[in-house]
């Protein structure tokens, strides 16, 4: 008996002690891979103006993206979620005021992080959905910086984002990737044609990131955690019985056409923001996909 036990607890040493080396050697590549500095290929400079109608659009873009949903309805930055012990995510203060950017980003550095992820420091962001961003034009992209260079300062300390020991071993291992290494990565242009219109609605779904909750196909995903409903196949099988009408009172108020609410993960509230000419753009760009089944590739 005595010598069973030996041979148990020594099975059970060996095993503590290799699951102890895996934790440390996981821990030393998420630490390689958040220390990474990454080198953005060099761009014709953007051009930042500052004129009422650049600044005017600029704010709508900013309004319409989802950029509030993890920097705060005034961008002074939030907490998004305390998942201890995978980590804290927090969306950081975007204005000049005290806990913000200071000294102030320049044009080329709001470009690296919101298009590439990117900090000034070259190091990714950890948060960020630059493949998503990266699709932004030129023009647009110059308008969003404008306007983020002179939004009303907010004076909020915001803690960083920080991943624990759990967050650490799941970057380790490859399951979640930080912001510059994200892809594929949409090319962007100089200018989109804003006459409403299939192509234009191709473009704000693109630049929105649809097809990152609702899948490349747009015909739906698992929930993001178990006990989450499904995201939605927003393919004409899945909401073929949407009217435009429908779909911009979707947007508007949450709600489907039957009453029910739309999933709190789905950020409709920023969505809404975007015209009615806008929403009925996108909608005409949905009714033009392959009608799949729900998760079909």
């Amino acid at each position: 008996m005595k010598r069973v036990l030996k041979w148990i607890g020594i099975t059970l040493g060996s095993i503590l002690a290799l699951a102890l080396v895996a934790v440390g050697v996981l821990y030393a590549v998420s630490g390689r891979k958040l220390s990474r500095k990454y080198e953005v290929a060099a761009e014709p400079a953007l051009t930042i103006t500052s004129d009422s109608a650049t600044i005017v659009r600029g704010a709508h873009l900013v309004g319409a993206l989802p950029c509030g949903e993890c920097h705060g309805a005034d961008l002074g930055g939030h907490v998004l979620d305390d998942a201890s012990p995978f980590g804290l995510l927090a969306g950081p203060n975007l204005t000049r005021g005290q806990g913000g950017r200071n000294p102030p980003l320049s044009d080329a550095e709001w470009e690296r992080a919101i298009r590439h992820g990117v900090r000034r420091d070259s190091t990714s962001l950890k948060i960020m959905p630059s493949e998503v961003f990266h699709a932004i034009s030129d023009q647009d992209m110059t308008a969003m910086i404008a306007y983020l260079k002179q939004i009303h300062p907010v004076d909020r300390e915001v803690p960083l984002t920080k991943l624990r020991i759990l967050g650490r071993m799941v970057l380790g291992l490859g399951l979640v990737r930080l912001a510059a290494d994200t892809a594929p990565r949409t090319p962007h242009v100089a200018g989109v044609d804003t006459t409403p219109g299939v192509a234009y609605g191709r473009y704000l779904a693109a630049i929105s990131g649809c097809h990152g909750c609702h899948g490349t196909a747009f015909s739906g995903a698992p929930g993001f955690g178990p006990n989450d409903p499904p995201v939605a196949n927003i393919t004409p099988t899945g909401i073929g019985h949407y009217s435009e009408a429908d779909f911009v009172r979707a947007m508007r108020e949450g709600k489907r056409p039957a009453g029910t609410a739309l999933s709190d993960m789905m950020p409709w509230k920023a969505i809404g923001k975007f015209s009615d000419s806008e929403l009925r753009s996108i909608f005409a760009f949905l009714q033009t996909l392959p009608p799949k089944n729900f998760r079909e590739p």
